[in-house]
């Protein structure tokens, strides 16, 4: 059953999205002159919405109290979308941004009876693919009549594991000491998610249990969402592991050879994984400071070999750097024996190309605005004329 849209209307509710944001160091993503552009979320105050955006920024921007964008966030795996009114400017502990004005309502994709309940924590699944293999997923959404699987990311289904109309069986591991084991069918793979419906009877003993415990652990999740609710707001706590982003982080997001190693901000190496992922492997490194060759070791880099990766593309927009200045050390100084292309906004890309070529890199990659098609074929092009085998 293909997706529909829900609509969240409900301030309070609306603010409770923000607030888990904050508690879990979010971000917020914007559509800046067509661009999406990530930034921190710093606090929720009493609807408002503070977001870590520099002075230059904003200037470059001409943005204005006033002003509309659109916006997307993502809390307990679900993507909302809406969109927000700059409210004025400021300073947060010395830090640049901007008051937005809270979404009056929130949008996003409604999968009936399969993503009811978003977990917090790592619910593992084992499923049987069309040849009987047993396989094993991390679930993102659980539903009365079924669940989400998601198909990029860590715990993602590969390909071929499930086929739409393909039966299939389900062990979940919702906590330690509680499994259930339940029939279903492969009802839809699309937008990053495989959706799968439970076919046991209504009345079987086993899903009237999952059923159960399904509504108990909804009716906690809602209770806690109100226990924490702050009525005057919540500042973001930027400590927490990975919420500060002062380190980098690899993730391998397409699981499959050859493998292309993305050095980017997450929401471009997502963008990637989603995009190519079918045809290629994809590893994203959201990159800090420092040389890449020790960060991506558990890819099989080591030494004058970079193992897996076959093609290294950087995009222009780093948090340390701009890509064009990591490329070239990533050729110049790290020696780097694999192709590298240069991604960005193709305005003034014949500049960008010629600047690309001058330190080494194999060519610029326009991906704003992203077209597929294209994308694929200059990967493509550029493996067969390095590896022609």
């Amino acid at each position: 059953m293909p997706a529909e849209f829900f609509q969240l209307d409900d301030r309070a509710a609306i603010r409770m999205v923000f607030q888990r944001l904050c508690r879990s160091g979010g971000d917020i993503t914007m559509k800046v002159e067509g661009r999406d552009w990530t930034f921190p979320i710093f606090e929720e105050v009493e609807g408002r919405i503070l977001v870590g955006i520099t002075g230059a920024e904003r200037a470059k921007w001409n943005m204005n109290v006033g002003d509309h964008y659109r916006m997307a966030v993502l809390d307990r795996g679900r993507k909302f979308q809406g969109t927000v009114e700059v409210a004025g400017f400021g300073q947060l502990e010395g830090s640049d941004c901007v008051h937005l004005e809270q979404p009056r309502s929130l949008k996003g994709r409604d999968y009936r009876g399969l993503s009811d309940y978003l977990p917090e924590k790592d619910v593992a699944a084992v499923f049987t693919s069309p040849t009987n293999d047993f396989c094993d997923a991390r679930v993102r959404a659980l539903g009365q009549d079924g669940l989400l699987l998601p198909l990029y990311g860590s715990g993602a289904v590969k390909e071929g594991q499930l086929k739409v109309d393909t039966p299939t069986t389900l062990e979940l591991a919702v906590d330690p000491d509680t499994k259930f084991i339940l029939k279903a069918v492969c009802d839809t793979i699309e937008e990053g998610v495989v959706g799968i419906r439970f076919t046991e009877k209504h009345d079987a003993p086993a899903l009237r249990t999952y059923r159960n415990w399904l509504e108990e652990a909804m009716a906690a999740q809602a209770r806690k969402d109100r226990e924490l609710f702050q009525s005057r707001g919540l500042r973001a706590d930027r400590s927490k592991a990975g919420v500060q982003r002062s380190g980098p982080t690899l993730q391998v997001l397409s699981d499959r050879d050859p493998l292309v190693l993305v050095i980017s901000e997450p929401p471009f190496s997502v963008r990637m994984a989603e995009a190519v992922g079918r045809k290629f492997g994809v590893a994203g490194l959201d990159f800090a400071r420092g040389e890449v060759r020790p960060l991506v070791k558990p890819l099989g880099v080591e030494d004058g070999a970079w193992g897996r990766v076959k093609l290294v593309v950087v995009h222009q927009r780093l948090r340390a750097m701009s890509g064009m200045e990591l490329a070239a050390k990533l050729i110049k100084d790290e020696r780097c024996p694999v192709p590298v292309l240069v991604a960005g906004p193709e305005e003034d890309a014949a500049l960008k190309r010629n600047r690309a070529l001058g330190f080494g890199a194999v060519d610029f990659l326009p991906v704003d605005p992203f077209r597929i098609l294209a994308v694929i074929q200059a990967l493509d092009q550029t493996l067969k004329s390095f590896y022609p085998s």
